[in-house]
């Protein structure tokens, strides 16, 4: 079976390596690189595929052979047995080595996103402190105005309470 179609990333010139600088050239090389190990993850994936049916092919034809013969299971039989369940050990250890690096990844962006929230709510608590202790201030203002308004106004009654005793008596 022929290999799936890969499409390669045409290079850039010379003149237009120069015109666009350093780091676009690192970039392009960079994003070349993971897609050629995208397309060699995928063609592992295919060749995986086609591992298992072709062994599962020769299993199935031997196990007909065998049945047919009706004789103990030869040594073709037990190698593809072997290989089958080899082929599972290897299925097995790439599942356990991705489902490792998902925890991982999940984790570390776990606590990244963590850590940012963190930040941003102290920053929140900060601004809210400050906005707090502003409004204390101009509550003080305030406090210290209505107080002197309540003198100046109890002493204002308490002359008119005077001048009208004088004017009874």
């Amino acid at each position: 079976m022929a290999p799936p179609h890969t499409s390669k990333k045409t290079s850039t010139t010379s003149q237009a390596t120069s015109r666009r600088g350093t780091r676009q050239v690192k970039q392009h090389v960079e994003n070349y690189e993971l897609e050629a190990e995208a397309i060699d993850d995928d063609n592992d994936a295919v060749d995986m595929d086609i591992d298992n049916a072709e062994v599962d092919e020769l299993a199935e034809a031997a196990t007909t052979e065998a049945s047919q013969d009706g004789s103990q299971p030869n040594s073709v039989q037990e190698l593809l047995r072997s290989m089958q369940a080899d082929q599972h050990k290897r299925n097995e250890i790439r599942k356990k080595s991705v489902y490792k690096a998902y925890k991982e990844a999940h984790a570390s962006t776990q606590e990244a996103i963590t850590s940012h929230f963190d930040e941003h709510e102290m920053a929140r608590l900060k601004e809210l402190l400050k906005m707090k202790a502003q409004i204390e201030a101009t509550m003080a203002e305030k406090l210290v105005a209505l107080r002197k308004d309540y003198v100046y106004h109890s002493k204002a009654l308490e002359m008119v309470v005077e001048h009208r005793m004088k004017q009874l008596n």
